[in-house]
């Protein structure tokens, strides 16, 4: 277990954030024995279920560090889907929702010139102009909202589906590409559904804070609370939709943690929110101004 922190306001590394990336970017900090402040929304809302994507088994990976039961749940053959673009046009899910002639228009992919494909950035845009309207309303927008609180025209191609651009390129249409992906790695079609919601997520993030002998706070008012103790920290790492950055914050001492339209999905944000963690880590511990408070270990 790493060495107890020294008794002090000050802390080396304050984390606020309200999601699973967030968290392990804290964690990261508190493994090699940094002292740790977890600023938590004190209006964040852990009451809903926990569904991620299990592409690349990222966030199946930082479960099973937590601790956290969950279950892989594998989509019916012929149904899969990557951001609700159907590997199967025909599909009796595609089907119902766009009925047969908007099944047909998704056929049509696949004759579309060669010379158009995968230069689009913006998903919506791709949907739109490779799959119809219908695909993009009825398929697509749904499962995006639901999974990254986001619908596709303010998505890019590879922030939700990276190697999809590619792939389309080579296959020639988008089932095409979704059929390839999903052939490279299964795990992109699959889902990880936590059974205990994001309560169950909340409660091991607590424990292992607790473990490292970390502080975790609910605040009502990051913003606030920010702008007044900013100073007592070496280094920020902050979910810039939790809170508003002081405008007299040293910029190369804070970082960007968490989801955002940039890292939509927890499997692809959890390595970016870790990337920012080590860059803020090394800051700190190359200032000699400003030496960590936390006594180092690399135990835990």
């Amino acid at each position: 277990m790493a060495a107890a922190k020294a008794s002090s306001s000050r802390c080396d590394v304050l984390t606020i954030g309200s999601d699973l990336a967030a968290f392990v970017a804290a964690l990261d900090c508190a493994r090699i024995g940094l002292k740790v402040d977890l600023w938590i929304p004190k209006d964040a809302d852990f009451s809903g279920p926990a569904e991620f994507s299990h592409r690349g088994g990222i966030v199946a990976a930082v479960l099973d560090d937590l601790g956290v039961d969950y279950e892989i749940v594998i989509p019916v053959k012929g149904e899969e889907e990557i951001c609700g673009i159907p590997a199967n046009p025909f599909s009796p899910a595609v089907r119902a929702a766009v009925g047969w002639s908007g099944a047909w228009r998704i056929y049509l992919d696949r004759i579309k010139p060669v010379l158009t494909i995968g230069n689009e950035t913006n998903l919506g845009t791709l949907v739109s102009q490779r799959l119809g309207e219908a695909a993009l309303t009825k398929l697509v927008n749904p499962v995006t909202t639901q999974r990254y609180g986001y619908p596709a025209q303010e998505l890019t191609v590879d922030a939700v589906a990276p190697g999809l651009a590619q792939a389309l390129t080579r296959g020639g249409s988008l089932s095409n590409a979704v059929v390839e992906l999903m052939l490279a790695d299964h795990r992109i079609v699959e889902r990880v559904d936590v059974p205990g919601g994001q309560q169950a997520i909340l409660d091991a993030v607590i424990a292992k804070m607790d473990y490292f002998a970390e502080k975790v706070t609910r605040v009502a008012d990051p913003t606030k609370k920010l702008a007044s103790s900013w100073k007592k920290a070496g280094v920020i790492l902050a979910d810039f939709g939790d809170v508003s950055i002081p405008e007299d914050i040293d910029p190369e001492r804070i970082a960007e943690v968490g989801i955002s339209t940039k890292s939509p999905g927890l499997e692809s944000a959890i390595p970016a929110s870790q990337h920012a963690a080590l860059g803020m880590r090394r800051v700190l511990l190359s200032d000699p101004e400003k030496p960590p408070i936390g006594t180092l270990s690399f135990e835990g």
